[in-house]
């Protein structure tokens, strides 16, 4: 029997936090809050601002990586810089807002590690990563797998687009990918016989397997779709 893809680790890298209660939570909120208003209550304007968009959907993606350092700090800083600007901010202060912020950017620039895993510019490049874990945050990358032990991976998409090329990967036995996509768009290319199950949720979003049918599809090769598609897409292809 193959054990490669049943290791701990391998197990506890694959199986993300299941994004159904994390969604139930977002929909109860917006329900809460359109229902007040509706009831006359006294709802503040920038609850409804496209800054709280952005934080929303910075904290959902967030929450589903554990808050680890990662590409959904970009729409959170995004959101509050403007929510501050617009809503908070006393006019006396505001000519002082933007050159702090540039500032700021400089200092991270210059100040920030060498190695940064967030995604940007529209690159090619081939990996034999056995595990995919790729953040992009207004810009847009891909990638060609060519690993025969694929195990899987992670993809925050969040206004950018991703390119993922999996046809000359394989595997054995049962994978997860976990997609955390939001205002962009993924494009997964996978051979016609793999099995994929899609178990990911699209919040105004779409996920289309438009790979072309097969006889029958690989048993042995179960590939498990997860995550949150909002506001963009995730289409299956192959060629």
């Amino acid at each position: 029997m193959d054990t490669r893809n049943t290791s701990p680790e391998n197990a506890q890298r694959a199986s993300p936090k299941s994004n159904r209660p994390l969604a139930g939570v977002i929909l109860i909120v917006i329900g809460s809050v359109l229902l007040a208003k509706q009831m006359h209550l006294d709802v503040p304007r920038w609850i409804f601002s496209w800054e709280m968009i952005l934080i929303g959907i910075g904290l959902f993606v967030g929450a589903r990586r554990s808050f680890q350092p990662g590409g959904w700090l970009v729409p959170i800083a995004i959101g509050t810089i403007f929510l501050l600007q617009d809503e908070f901010l006393g006019y006396e202060y505001r000519h002082f807002f933007w050159p702090v912020i540039i500032i700021g950017i400089g200092l991270y620039m210059i100040l920030r590690p060498k190695q940064n895993r967030w995604e940007r510019g529209y690159t090619t490049e081939n990996s034999s990563d056995d595990f995919v874990d790729s953040s992009v945050v207004f810009g847009g990358v891909k990638k060609k797998i060519i690993t025969k032990n694929f195990q899987g991976g992670r993809i925050d998409n969040i206004f950018g687009g991703t390119d993922l090329d999996l046809m000359q990967a394989d595997f054995t036995g049962t994978i997860v990918m976990d997609f955390n996509v939001a205002f962009g768009g993924v494009k997964l290319v996978v051979p016609p016989h793999w099995n994929i199950k899609n178990e990911a949720t699209a919040i105004l979003g779409g996920i289309d397997d438009k790979r072309p049918i097969v006889q029958a599809d690989d048993h042995n090769k179960v590939l498990i779709l997860k995550g949150t598609v909002m506001f963009g897409g995730l289409d299956i292809k192959s060629y």
